[in-house]
């Protein structure tokens, strides 16, 4: 791992940084935080709590917190996240020129920032929303950045699991700022995170820019441990999980089945493709997979809460 202490090359970091049209401090902390992630991640909480919310109270501050917290915190791990990876990072095309391995930023700042927004984040909303909430968040960042990054990357395909647990702990804090408990549909609506977690990224590892990527950077990803049709087998096995979720949620939340149609045709289609691709492997298939996969879980979410008022007014 790369040496924590900043080089000669960082002494004029500011100078440079500020003189490149393209490249500014922020542009490096967009790219740093995975600002797609992170914003995906808040959504979650977002709608999490607005469909709670929808059947209880719903506070102006307190969802402001909340999101506040959520965006510091999330953001911050994915900031430890690039520290620890580093080295790694330079290794694989697809990630050598990010911030960190391309020398734009010091490791020492970038940790420091790191550490600073996870620990405001929990405790922004453990002040201002709840305890449990609080729990929620830091849970979400202790699994993805020492479950997940520190122990568990470099040494199993099984890290995407809890990788993906840490991903489902927004939306379940999304439930708990406004319950202050741990309900069923908390949970659901996490698992779906969670389950969403290997169609995103195993479709994206099989890709075979990234996939020389990983075996370069000894990263043991489900394609490379197991191969190409077992990785497809997790793929279209998380796609029928998602289907049995988006049923169960919508039964927890008393939504209509009939309302809920939109969402399971999306998810649906993704389950053709991922059998499909089980039939005949293609990257064409899989990156299907991943822009359809993406559309669902953007989707799902803001679907609950449509569904849910539908069915309060309609039915």
């Amino acid at each position: 791992m790369a040496n924590d202490k900043p080089p000669a090359q960082y002494t004029s970091y500011e100078e440079t940084v500020l003189t490149t049209s393209q490249t500014t401090p922020f542009s490096l902390y967009g790219e740093l935080i995975k600002t797609k992630q992170t914003f995906l991640l808040v959504y979650t909480t977002i709608f999490a709590y607005l469909i709670t919310a929808w059947v209880n109270n719903f506070n102006v501050m307190t969802f402001l917190w909340l999101i506040t917290g959520l965006f510091l915190a999330v953001s911050g791990s994915t900031l430890l996240n690039m520290y620890i990876d580093r080295d790694i990072d330079s290794l694989m095309k697809r990630t050598k020129e990010r911030a960190l391995p391309s020398g734009k930023i010091p490791p020492y700042t970038v940790l420091k920032h790191g550490l600073l927004f996870t620990i405001a984040g929990g405790f922004f909303v453990g002040v201002f929303v709840n305890a449990l909430t609080m729990l929620v968040v830091f849970l979400g960042a202790f699994f993805d950045i020492v479950v997940y990054s520190f122990w568990l990357k470099r040494r199993t395909r099984y890290s995407i699991v809890f990788g993906g647990l840490a991903g489902g702990f927004p939306a379940l804090a999304g439930v708990t700022a406004v319950t202050n408990s741990i309900t069923v549909a908390g949970i659901l609506m996490g698992l779906f995170v969670v389950c969403w977690i290997p169609l995103h990224f195993l479709t994206l590892a099989l890709i075979p820019e990234n996939l020389s990527g990983y075996q370069e950077a000894n990263i043991p990803v489900w394609p490379i441990v197991r191969g190409q049709t077992e990785t497809i087998q997790v793929i279209t096995i998380s796609a029928i999980i998602s289907s049995i979720l988006i049923i169960s949620t919508g039964f927890v939340l008393s939504i209509e089945l009939i309302l809920l149609t939109p969402l399971l045709v999306i998810n649906a289609f993704v389950l053709y493709l991922a059998v499909k691709n089980l039939i005949t492997p293609s990257q064409k298939l899989s990156f299907k997979i991943f822009k359809t996969a993406s559309i669902l879980m953007a989707f799902a979410f803001l679907w609950f809460y449509i569904a849910l008022i539908g069915t309060t007014l309609f039915f």
